[in-house]
């Protein structure tokens, strides 16, 4: 049994997009990588451990993101399509290498650790083999995750094209091999134009059947919307996941952006959620997400850092960028947190676990250092959140254990 360990800080708990609950001075007891109670100062007896100079938050989620975009961030073209063309494709290749494929992912889950994301929701490479290396980098370095293998069958370079038949063995043999809660396959077609309707039609059926999660990206660009309407001639991009039956509860849609209200229902209707990517949309001038009519339609959402045409892991970047990209409104501190935290562990049906500070969840914590001169204050959150440079991420922890400490 593990030891029992009080910590004195000071809790930033996220409750809805709404509400923050701001704990001040309290003892966490954590064990056996749970929570076992969290109470006043005041009521404890005994011995702590001093973290008071410290804000307490729980683990960040990022709900999409990159690993094999991860050393091509920065690399510039000013639209989606040439963007992959030049910059992503060519890089992806590399991962055939073994050697190239570990090296990556484990400076990858290193960093997203370091940044304070104790869950992640990743695309890796249209390989077998580094898909598999994925995984085994994050076992051993106690990263949690849902990782896909990204499927591409059709309109694709020779050297990241699949046949339809590797696309769904492969797919379907790592999601029954890769299945433990907090570490997992997702089924990844990277978005309908690299995917034919073979393809999408037996991964709908399997998802449908075995209640698996399903990644892809949508409405990203209006050059790509023209692209799969010529491609598949519907009347919307998301009408063609609709008929292929990617659109289910569990079903995470990336971008986002261009949607017309008839697909935002379809989208309520079919349970899927989204994942605000703010920095690649912007970088990539992919255009403002619809933040006001998507919560006005009730479609659930959550954050992302969308590397590599995201330009960084921090998810308190992305929180920030997130206010920042909207042109109309404006995005409190109390929904920002929520969105990288609890907001992402619903869509994932993890919340019985993860995204909150609660007695019986995850001890996954983050230790923030106030800057020096700053008391702590419900105010702090809005400071953490737009000038989140100046706040230390002094430790990680991840089920109780520490997987980071600053030097």
């Amino acid at each position: 049994m593990d030891t029992l360990r009080y910590i004195r800080s000071n809790i930033f708990n996220p409750i809805s997009s709404e509400e923050t609950e701001y704990l001040p001075d309290q003892v966490i007891a954590i064990q056996n990588g749970t929570i076992q109670s969290i109470s006043p100062f005041g009521e404890h007896f005994g011995a702590w451990e001093d973290y008071r100079k410290c804000l307490l938050l729980p683990g960040f989620i990022d709900l999409h993101t990159h690993l094999p975009q991860y050393f091509i961030r920065g690399i510039y073209y000013p639209a989606l399509l040439p963007w992959l063309e030049k910059a992503v494709f060519p890089e992806e290749a590399r991962f055939r290498d073994p050697l190239y494929a570990r090296h990556t992912a484990t400076l990858f889950f290193q960093e997203l650790i370091k940044q304070g994301t104790t869950f992640s929701v990743v695309y890796s490479a249209p390989f077998r083999e580094a898909t598999e290396i994925a995984f085994e980098v994050a076992q051993e370095l106690g990263a949690q995750a849902k990782i896909g293998m990204t499927l591409m069958d059709i309109h694709s370079p020779e050297v990241l094209l699949q046949t339809t038949d590797y696309a769904l063995k492969h797919s379907f043999e790592l999601t029954e091999k890769w299945n433990a809660p907090l570490l997992s396959h997702i089924l990844s077609p990277r978005f309908a134009p690299t995917c034919s309707e073979n393809l999408m039609r037996e991964l709908g059926a399997y998802a449908r059947q075995h209640q698996s999660f399903i990644q892809s990206h949508l409405s990203e660009n209006t050059d790509e919307i023209a692209l799969v309407k010529e491609l598949f001639n519907k009347d919307s991009y998301t009408a063609v996941y609709q008929e292929y039956g990617l659109l289910t509860p569990h079903s995470i849609m990336g971008h986002a952006i261009h949607l017309s209200d008839s697909e935002l229902q379809l989208i309520k209707e079919s349970g899927s959620s989204f994942a605000h990517c703010p920095d690649s949309n912007f970088y990539l001038k992919s255009g403002e997400y619809p933040y006001r009519r998507i919560k006005e339609a009730g479609i659930p959402f959550g954050l992302a850092s969308d590397i590599g045409a995201g330009t960084s892991l921090n998810m308190l970047q992305q929180a920030k960028l997130m206010n920042y990209r909207q042109s109309q409104d404006a995005i409190l501190p109390e929904e920002l947190l929520y969105r990288l935290t609890l907001a992402n562990a619903r869509i994932l049906e993890l919340d019985h676990l993860l995204g909150s500070i609660d007695v019986g969840k995850q001890a996954d914590l983050l230790f923030f250092r106030l800057p020096e001169g700053f008391s702590p204050a419900y105010q702090t959150l809005s400071q953490l959140c737009f000038s989140g440079d100046s706040f230390h991420l002094q430790e990680v922890l991840v089920q109780g254990r520490r997987v980071y400490k600053s030097e």
